[in-house]
């Protein structure tokens, strides 16, 4: 009896093994734990590589999709009709203010008799004059204008990018889990259909054919949701991509996630935070334009100075006259206008503070996700997927056998599940941490 229970043993601990190894090659299982840190465990044959027609569906690489977005985005294009009209704006800003000509027909009639009656024409013009300083600061102004809104154009143009990216990252997570998924549905197929042969014989009660079947419709519905969001983030890359991009299409896993960051690419990236980060160059360069108002504000107090011409004729004499009209500061200095410039400059000085606050404490909290990210993905790919895999084999193996009962089965799969599930996440959280760090650092 003892050598039969040693031989049984022993018979269990292969058949799990070649379990293992059959599962993997029938079913397409690949150890999660053999991917490298932040690389999608895609197949090369993504979602809905064939359509229904058998028609191929373009992969496009994600920096293809970048530039589609910076062409073809409603977003970009937005911004770059707003820096067109702030660059006209600066043509404006310079532009000498035109003469005016006045032309007057009149009639003078005599009163006496040795007067002269006849036509009395009137010739004028008026021209004004600006101050080259106040010309000056309306264009410096209007440059800084220009300025501000390049900075919210590339502002604009980063959160496109990272759009893209972050959808692309979603897209990719979907695709593996789809693939996990497909796995799933083949497994509990095969254990349904075992089950189903051993409760036609009579050798396993009806009960364990009710669950095997509950647990493959859960596989299925699991399935076909993760379809269903994978086909709502294609609709999200259209959105941030534009019209151009095609109904159906694949993105390309090489060059999708970012690489592994180190202790090096985190200080290099601290470093830019303050010099290329495009809300803060945003915030300075509107603080800049707030300083520049109030100087604008306070050169419109000059005196304005007007120049008259007229030449006027009458049936026996011509008059002409030359002359200026200044219109003087004397009751409205500008008090109120200087003083509400002076306010939107403090508040554009408090939203520059605040917004270099956010960043910094937004970037730190981005390295910790980073940081969390990545230490639960190197606990889960150094082998706690591998053990949990290995469980499930030796689960089915011990089912086929007899030595374990469906209950044990099932809960052996439902784990393996998981822990797959959070490797899928862990990667997926790196990847968009990185991405996050990214966009702050304006790259």
């Amino acid at each position: 009896m003892k050598l039969k229970t040693i031989l049984v043993g022993a018979a269990v601990r292969v058949v799990s093994n070649l379990a293992l190894v059959s599962g993997a090659l029938s079913v397409g299982i690949q150890p999660l734990g053999a991917q490298p840190l932040g690389a999608p465990s895609l197949s090369t044959q993504p979602i809905g590589t064939k359509t229904a027609a058998g028609l191929s569906v373009p992969v496009i690489p994600v920096v293809q999709l970048i530039e589609l977005a910076r062409r073809d985005s409603p977003l970009v294009a937005q911004a770059g009709a707003e820096l067109a009209g702030a660059r006209a704006g600066v043509q404006t800003a310079g532009a000498l203010p035109n003469p005016e000509f006045e032309i007057q027909v009149g009639r003078s009639d005599a009163r006496r008799m040795d007067g002269t009656s006849g036509g009395a024409p009137l010739i004028g013009v008026v021209q004004p004059v600006e101050w080259p300083a106040l010309r000056q600061a309306r264009r410096d102004l209007a440059e800084q204008r220009v300025s501000l809104v390049s900075a919210q154009a590339l502002v604009v143009d980063r959160l496109v990018v990272a759009s893209v990216r972050k959808a692309s990252a979603d897209w990719l997570r979907l695709a593996e889990e789809e693939k996990a998924a497909v796995e799933d549905l083949a497994l509990t197929e095969q254990i349904r259909d075992r089950i189903a042969v051993s409760a036609r014989a009579g050798e396993t009660a009806r009960f364990d054919l009710t669950r095997a079947e509950t647990e493959m419709a859960i596989a299925r519905k699991v399935l076909d949701t993760v379809r269903l969001r994978a086909l709502q983030t294609k609709v999200e890359l259209r959105r941030v991509v534009g019209a151009s991009l095609p109904d159906d299409f694949q993105v390309a896993a090489r060059g999708a996630l970012p690489a592994p960051l180190t202790l090096d690419d985190y200080e290099r990236l601290r470093v830019e935070l303050d010099e290329r980060n495009p809300d803060l160059l945003a915030a300075q360069t509107d603080l800049k334009r707030a300083r520049q108002e109030i100087q604008f504000e306070r050169t419109q107090v000059l005196p304005r100075v007007t120049l008259r011409a007229t030449h006027e004729l009458d049936p026996s004499s011509a008059l002409t006259r030359v002359g200026a009209q200044v219109s003087v500061p004397l009751l409205d200095q500008r008090q109120g206008p200087i003083a509400q410039a002076v306010a939107a400059a403090t508040r554009a000085q408090a939203a520059l503070d605040f917004k270099k606050l956010e960043i910094q404490q937004g970037f730190a909290s981005a390295w910790l996700g980073w940081q969390a990210a990545q230490v639960q993905l190197q606990a889960l790919d150094s082998g706690i997927v591998t053990r949990a895999r290995a469980i499930l084999g030796t689960a089915e193996a011990a089912y086929r056998f007899g030595e374990r009962g469906i209950l044990e089965t099932l809960d052996a799969q439902r784990q393996f599940r998981i822990v797959r599930n959070e490797l899928i996440a862990a990667r997926h959280a790196v990847a968009l941490a990185r991405i996050e760090l990214e966009r702050l650092s304006g790259l």
